[in-house]
């Protein structure tokens, strides 16, 4: 599973390379990394919305969910979802038919066990660009949206470099990014785009020790400017 994500790329670069605006240009930061285990949030775009960027809470939660984000993730981790979970658990079923989404990132971070000691890997486009991986999302009771990552079997580049799982975010190239935003696209042809990803060029680069220390710093500020916003 992936709970560390980054999206280092500008308010412009994103929005030329995908040529969609942000819907709250104001509130986007650049973010090296991503936590998933705080209360954090991500660029999405939705099958209700798809002229636009919006944010999205990371951790899918039942549609019009009342209680905190802390609870529901105390008692179900929903990061990560597996095409399994989204064709069995009826809330998540729902949510895989009617609001799939589009995560905005430029990498993620995946680990390697190896003689008892674990190394980081950032794995990211070889561009360097920003690129989308599958998501479904719901709406909250205060009306904000939460997301999951929709995950998939690592192939032979993933498992060089991530062996603590064998599970990966589903990579969506831009070319077919309006089909997992169609509401006309089948559950076969979804299936498939989840078990036989197309592939893009990627690249892994090992992380030093203490980089997530380091910046988790940055990841706190911006949650606290998020979080601020939400509660007005």
């Amino acid at each position: 599973m992936i709970y560390k994500l980054s999206n280092e790329a500008s308010k412009e670069e994103i929005e030329k390379e995908f040529e969609i605006p942000f819907k709250y240009p104001n509130l986007y930061r650049p973010n090296p990394v991503i936590n998933g285990f705080h209360e954090t949030n991500l660029s999405v775009v939705t099958m209700e919305n798809q002229k636009e960027i919006s944010l999205a809470i990371w951790g899918l939660m039942p549609q019009d969910f009342k209680e905190d984000w802390q609870i529901f993730q105390d008692n179900a981790n929903t990061l990560n979802v597996q095409l399994e979970e989204l064709e069995s658990i009826a809330w998540m079923k729902e949510s895989f038919k009617q609001r799939r989404c589009l995560i905005i990132v430029t990498g993620f971070y995946t680990h390697v066990l190896e003689n008892g000691n674990t190394s980081s890997y950032h794995i990211y486009q070889a561009s360097k660009k920003p690129f989308y991986i599958a998501g479904t999302y719901n709406m909250l009771d205060d009306g904000f949206l939460c997301t999951a990552i929709t995950v998939g079997q690592t192939d032979k580049f993933i498992s060089s470099y991530h062996n603590i799982s064998n599970r990966a975010p589903v990579i969506v190239p831009k070319e077919q990014a309006s089909d997992w935003l169609n509401k006309s696209t089948s559950i076969n042809e979804l299936q498939q785009m989840v078990q036989q990803p197309k592939k893009i060029q990627l690249e892994a680069k090992r992380m030093a020790n203490g980089f997530f220390s380091q910046n988790q710093g940055a990841d706190r500020r911006l949650n606290s400017l998020l979080t601020g916003f939400q509660s007005q």
